[in-house]
């Protein structure tokens, strides 16, 4: 790193004492990144600075020994470098210094957390639970919840730690699975986004609370023979809405990166956006949703189910990694390693909410159930993108709600658009622009408007785990494919139709920067492949589902005292951001355990009497 990050920071204009500071933090995030990935940001360096004049500019030479011209020319060539391992190794080699000169402040008064204090590091006394429950999210936080007031003994299982509100770069460290750095190869390169924290992925999430569409619901139905479709879980939808204050955000704390993408659809003669709901009912437009609210206003579920849960005498154990699960005919015994070791939980029941990716890996290196060998299987996603466009004015997109705004046209049915913008240090490894472009787009942020989409997608593709981290392998879809190259296509027309003087697309080319709405349809289809396409894939689903390794009860097939409550077990793609779902599963998983466990053995009687169904 030192020769190619001390040539890159002086390109970027950085004073020498600020370069060298900037220098030594860039190694100590390197140092900082998981293990198995480590050596890719330590070798591409390494690579840029000795192979990239060659393959850029046909020069021998040493990156760090180019002029400023030259500097620029190469980084910008490898960025849109026909090969895409090539484009991977400039990225990899590029990203954890510029997350050093970019700003990145850290939130002033920050409310003290309702579960401080409240987290263990281990059960303070050995003892049967009635249930353990391994993920605190969507999944396994409002099922804790139910089951602990209603008298049962439960021990929610968190590998991530306590979030709290920081800059980004602490946030995607800490509160992120492999600090944001899991991947999905196949046809594309798709960073796979999912949380680690108390609260899972909502904590990080954008907020957005939609549900399913009736339509989805039944195919879901025809797919898994569930009855979701005839409204068997609206009741749960209805609970989860009030116990996380789902509500509609006035217009005006939307920010005016929203009032660009309607200025524009107003000028196309499109139909008007709409308002997103979203669980934070008390919001004041901080920006920051996707890095821990620092107001605590979202309603994730480390401040909406869990402190009641923990109130009601659930055992929070975090950070604690579940390593082996064992089933017996009267329990189900965990062995987990936490900060001070391994220990033991044992349960009667036991629920696996560890999310889309870490889930089927526990299933099938415990090969838990009879279908543990489909785990992993017909993983799903959203893929997204995002387009970035340059206004006169002064837009301030950092200043109100980032998904405030959603969007849908008939022509694209299968994508959602919705509004996003992130501070300058999650931007910039998205971002196609190297070099000088990328320092032009930076110094104008104040001027910047972003806004993204996500695809219900087509393609399907599998996920295992080497120790905790997953591989994951998926192609998107060809009918995926033309989609996103429409709705990037849409959205930088909308962009000039609002005033945008300069928009830049997310693709990898040399052309991806336009400065008129005559270029929008210029651009060679050939630059739209799937691996030229800056995309992240949100929501993981799919990979333990209904109907291949659990029943509609969400037991595992084959098994009496372990089912699994998060996105693994969706049949399909919801097309929605999925919180919303997987709660309403959680609290219908919770009340089913309620009504089966008098006289089965299975749960123990409730302190207090009879176990209730739940309700509010």
């Amino acid at each position: 790193m030192s020769r190619f990050g001390r040539r890159w920071l002086a390109a970027s204009g950085l004073p020498r004492a600020e370069a060298a500071a900037a220098l030594r933090a860039t190694r100590r995030r390197i140092a900082r990144y998981p293990a198995l990935l480590r050596p890719a940001f330590q070798l591409a360096p390494e690579f840029v600075e000795w192979l990239g004049p060659i393959l850029a500019l046909s020069r021998w030479t040493c990156a760090s020994r180019l002029g400023d011209d030259d500097f620029d020319e190469m980084l910008e060539r490898l960025e849109s470098h026909r090969w895409g391992f090539v484009r991977g190794l400039a990225l990899a080699a590029r990203v954890p210094v510029i997350e050093q000169t970019l700003p990145d402040p850290t939130p002033d008064r920050v409310p003290v957390h309702p579960l401080a204090g409240r987290t263990r590091r281990r059960p303070a006394r050995p003892r049967l639970y009635d249930v353990a429950v391994i993920g605190t999210g969507a999944g396994g936080g409002p099922l804790a919840w139910a089951l602990s007031r209603r008298g049962y003994e439960v021990a929610a299982i968190e590998a991530g730690r306590l979030a709290r509100p920081g800059s980004v770069r602490e946030s995607l460290e800490r509160d992120y699975l492999h600090h944001a750095s899991t991947v999905a190869l196949g046809n594309c390169f798709l960073p796979v986004i999912a949380g680690r924290a108390v609260g899972g992925t909502t904590v990080v999430n954008s907020g957005t609370s939609l549900r399913p569409t009736r339509e989805t619901l039944e195919g879901w139905d025809r797919l898994a023979g569930t009855r979701f479709g005839e409204g068997e879980l609206d009741r749960w939808f209805d609970l989860v809405d009030e116990r996380i204050g789902v509500t509609t955000p006035p217009r005006d704390l939307l920010g005016r990166s929203a009032e660009m993408l309607e200025r524009g659809l107003a000028a196309l003669g499109r139909p008007p956006a709409f308002v997103l709901p979203r669980n934070a009912p008390e919001c004041r437009g901080d920006g920051r949703c996707c890095f821990v609210c620092p107001t605590g206003a979202k309603q994730s579920v480390d401040r909406s189910w869990l402190p009641q849960a923990a109130e009601a005498g659930c055992e929070i154990l975090a950070p604690a990694r579940a390593m082996r699960i064992r089933e017996s005919d009267d329990r189900v015994e965990v062995e987990l390693l936490g900060p001070e070791g391994p220990f033991r939980v044992e349960a009667r029941r036991l629920v696996v909410a560890a999310g889309a990716l870490s889930t089927p890996g526990l299933v099938r290196a415990n090969r838990l159930g009879s279908a543990w060998r489909g785990a992993g299987d017909s993983f799903k996603c959203h893929p997204a993108a995002k387009v970035t466009a340059h206004f006169p004015e002064a837009v301030e997109g950092a200043h109100g709600v980032p998904q405030g705004l959603g969007y849908k046209i008939p022509e694209l049915p299968t994508v959602q658009f919705e509004g996003i913008f992130t501070p300058p240090a999650a931007l910039a490894p998205m971002i196609p622009a190297t070099g000088r472009r990328l320092r032009w787009w930076f110094d104008r942020y104040a001027h910047v408007a972003t806004f993204g989409f996500m695809i219900r997608d087509r393609g399907t593709g599998w996920v295992r785990s080497l120790g905790d981290f997953p591989l994951i392998r998926y192609d998107l879809h060809p009918d995926d494919a033309r989609d996103v190259r429409e709705a990037i296509l849409f959205l930088a027309e909308v962009f000039f139709a609002a005033g945008a003087d300069r928009v830049l697309l997310p693709i990898s080319s040399r052309a991806n920067e336009l400065v008129s709405p005559e270029d929008v349809r210029r651009i060679p289809e050939a630059d739209f492949t799937p691996d030229r396409v800056h995309m992240a894939a949100f929501h993981p689903q799919g990979t333990c589902g209904i109907g291949r390794v659990v029943d509609t009860d969400l037991a595992l097939l084959g098994s009496r005292r372990i089912h699994v409550c998060d996105a693994s077990v969706f049949p399909d793609s919801p097309g929605v951001n999925p919180q919303l779902t997987i709660m309403a599963l959680s609290l219908r998983l919770a009340d089913h355990l309620l009504r089966q466990a008098e006289g089965t053995g299975l749960i123990r009687r409730a302190r207090g009497g009879r176990p209730d169904p739940v309700r509010t």
